[in-house]
């Protein structure tokens, strides 16, 4: 009688061993890298120092491809600020465009991708809130002749976008305004009704650089807070 109870009890082990199997196996692989921001699923499980950043890495493809746009991801709060959560393996493939940016795709699913001529190329992490690139000002109009910084500088300082920021709890990393002219005469940007990531394709258009500027959005949470890094290359 004990030796049948043995029995069954092995067999009962062995098929809850099975169901456990396939229910990790019917779950997506990419499934890993889809909420890089949790340090029990890290977005690169291997990781080496030959690795480049993605962000740097997709930068260079819209350098290559002589494209504007933005490139939004999610990062990792740090002491530094903003971290890059997404690495690519070496050697990285910068063109054609499409071809580089479907690489990046088929490694990172959670990642997509569209070209227009207004936007450019934007590159969007799909687990990304990214809740202040919606928010739409009635009127944005700067006149400045130095770096991208002290255009985005005069755009956070927008009414709705401190109100904003305040009321939804999101901090910027702040960084130093260059005091280097870099166009003459001084660009003048003037948008009505626009989202702030439609402001700042038009502030990386005004600068008519080759290759064009490309706007980088990271965002993290901490905690109850959101912290946010913009720049400009």
């Amino acid at each position: 009688m004990n030796r049948h109870w043995i029995l069954n009890q092995r067999c009962l082990a062995f098929v809850c061993l099975l169901v456990a199997i396939g229910c990790r196996n019917s779950a997506p692989e990419p499934a890993k890298d889809a909420s890089p921001g949790k340090s029990a699923t890290p977005a690169s499980p291997a990781v080496s120092a030959g690795d480049m950043e993605a962000g740097a890495a997709m930068l260079r493809i819209l350098n290559a491809a002589h494209r504007s746009g933005g490139i939004m991801l999610r990062g990792e709060c740090g002491l530094l600020g903003v971290t890059e959560s997404y690495r690519m393996k070496t050697p990285v493939i910068f063109e054609p465009l499409d071809k580089a940016l479907h690489e990046v795709s088929a490694r990172y699913q959670n990642m997509y991708w569209r070209e227009s001529p207004a936007s450019g190329v934007r590159v969007a992490d799909s687990d990304i809130k990214a809740r202040l690139l919606r928010l739409k000002l009635r009127e944005f109009r700067a006149i400045e002749n130095r770096e991208p910084d002290a255009v985005m500088a005069a755009l956070w300082r927008m009414p709705e976008v401190t109100a904003f920021l305040r009321r939804n709890r999101i901090h910027f990393l702040h960084r130093a305004v260059a005091s280097r002219k870099v166009t003459s005469p001084p660009m003048i940007v003037e948008i009505k009704n626009a989202t702030v990531a439609d402001i700042l394709d038009r502030i990386a258009a005004g600068y008519r650089s080759d290759p064009p500027k490309v706007w980088i959005y990271r965002e993290c949470d901490d905690k109850k807070e959101t912290l946010v890094d913009v720049q400009m290359k």
